[in-house]
């Protein structure tokens, strides 16, 4: 058993000190309800899609960590999922909305030419089966409330957002941009969440960027009892249906999604419970709490759980000539996202408690819009080497959860290229975001 975590409070995230009257030791390692993996949700990786599922710790091996642009010296020299929230304190971080504390891997390696690209930005693509090989890019966190009322949250990690490429015309901007691609960010924390009853599947939460929606547990796809996910093209918000998924923010905005590659994520995964916390420091108690790793994966690293900076970098200022601003309330380049300890674990409803009201759907919405069609899309290999020195003291993830079955997703089985050319990666990403006409 790995050494006791302290329940983490506002404060005790900065001194180093619990406010709990003792230290919280990690319970016996236990097996978290076979429903959890039964009726776990299956993702669809868009078709054109080249930003994958991504090995969670290979973002530190890719990273340093920076406060106000100015990389931690005192911090250490392998940063890993079993000493990510040491740097919490260096941060001066107490709490989530204090904390400026970024994972930096330099947006100019993304920006400044395709050839200059590093492998990891890429993530996995499943295998035939939906399982990420050598990529744990998935964690399950599992909240008892008790009186048979559970929570199990489906954590999704990619290394990369790439955002919606938007139509700019009607704006009529000074600087006589007509269109860009708008909250691109490295690092990316998505989730779906399924509330049980007894042990039978009520609501799901689809996280969709800011927000989500929830529906029935009966009112969406699924194969056999696993709800079916589609992942958006680049920015990989969550959506029951495929089709074009339009939204509007400063102006509408579609998301893609479609039948692609399957992922099964808990194939490849972490899985956690969650105690919340009784502390009355925290006004918001749902981000306090203790994380225990349990069977399938009873050795898994649960430091990184607490960590209270982004997971990318910082975004880029209106005087940075990469950086567009459009009336400050959309941005090219944005924040990397915080981690799941952020996504209150410990709601009252199937939905945040931020989103009042919390409206469940029983019928499925029509998209707005057609599939978009596949394009000639050739993935880049990723390095198996890099995702694989990126696992830490454990024993890893989980080849597939208790419980789960695996399906056989013809539609996974992309074959990957071993060698990528410049050229070819410069026209995928061209595609992708719409500069080919393709």
């Amino acid at each position: 058993m790995k050494n006791a975590h302290p329940v983490y409070t506002v404060g005790a995230l900065l001194f180093g000190i619990s406010y709990a009257t003792s230290t919280v030791v990690r319970r016996q390692a236990q097996t978290i309800p076979d429903y959890v993996t039964r009726f776990a949700p299956l993702v669809y990786i868009d078709v054109n899609d080249i930003f994958l599922p991504s090995d969670i710790s290979a973002q530190l091996l890719n990273s340093r960590p920076e406060v106000n642009s100015t990389q931690l010296s005192n911090t250490p020299s392998n940063l890993t999922l079993d000493n990510l929230s040491s740097l919490n304190a260096e941060g001066n971080c107490d709490s989530f909305s204090n904390c400026w504390l970024y994972l930096s891997s330099d947006y100019q390696h993304i920006l400044g030419g395709v050839e200059h690209n590093p492998l990891w930005v890429y993530g996995v693509i499943p295998d035939p089966s939906g399982k990420t090989e050598n990529a744990t890019s998935a964690a399950v966190v599992v909240n008892d409330h008790g009186n048979g009322l559970v929570d199990a949250y489906y954590f999704y990690f990619y290394a990369y957002n790439l955002g919606n490429r938007v139509d700019l015309t009607s704006l009529h901007l000074s600087n006589g941009v007509t269109s860009d691609t708008l909250g691109t960010h490295l690092g990316d924390w998505e989730h779906t969440m399924l509330r049980f009853q007894d042990g039978t599947p009520q609501t799901i939460w689809y996280s969709a960027h800011d927000s989500g929606f929830t529906y029935t547990y009966d009112a969406v796809s699924k194969n056999d009892s696993r709800p079916i996910v589609y992942s958006s093209l680049g920015g990989h918000a969550n959506y029951p249906t495929p089709g074009t998924q339009s939204r509007t923010e400063v102006i509408e905005i579609d998301d893609f999604t479609s039948a692609g590659p399957l992922w099964d994520p808990i194939a490849s995964a972490y899985f956690y419970t969650f105690t919340p916390s009784n502390s009355s420091i925290d006004t918001n108690d749902s981000k306090n709490g203790t994380f225990a790793a349990v069977d399938p994966t009873s050795d898994a690293p649960t430091d990184w759980l607490y960590y209270l900076g982004k997971w990318g970098d910082k975004q880029l200022p209106d005087s940075d000539g990469r950086q567009l601003d459009v009336a400050g309330l959309a941005f090219a380049l944005v924040d990397g996202p915080t981690g799941p300890l952020d996504k209150d674990l410990n709601r009252s409803g199937t939905c945040p408690d931020s989103e009042s009201p919390c409206n469940t759907t029983s019928v499925l919405p029509k998209p707005s819009g057609e599939t978009k069609p596949a394009q000639s899309v050739t993935r880049p290999q990723t390095a198996t080497t890099q995702t694989s020195t990126a696992s830490t003291s454990s024993s890893g993830s989980a080849t597939m959860g208790a419980g789960g079955s695996s399906p056989t997703a013809s539609s996974a089985g992309t074959s990957v290229a071993e060698d990528l050319g410049e050229s070819r990666v410069l026209i995928i990403l061209m595609a992708i975001l719409g500069l080919t006409g393709m």
